[in-house]
């Protein structure tokens, strides 16, 4: 589902009780990118055509030659009606 209105959306925000937070934590190669793909494409963002080719979240020039995830990312994405979903990449290598 698309929204159109940016100030609708934020509004929507306001309520946390509303939002999600996923956190894909996951070694290289296991489908991180490819996951977040797909659900910006569920949104609109992208192409369905593109999910797991583009590599959105990978914003990065090194990640994008290197194919891999190197630095964390986050997007906020439309779930449900009145639903987010604020979803967050980490790569394997990070330390915590």
């Amino acid at each position: 589902m698309v929204l159109n209105s940016l100030d609708k959306m934020i509004e929507l925000q306001k309520n946390t009780v509303n939002i999600r937070n996923i956190c894909v934590l996951a070694h290289v190669d296991h489908g991180k990118t490819t996951l977040a793909d797909c659900l910006i494409s569920s949104n609109g963002i992208i192409s369905s055509r593109l999910a797991g080719k583009l590599r959105y979240m990978d914003s990065r020039e090194d990640e994008q030659i290197r194919g891999i995830t190197m630095k964390s990312s986050a997007i906020s994405l439309h779930y449900t009606k009145g639903n987010f979903i604020f979803l967050c990449i980490f790569p394997a290598l990070l330390s915590v």
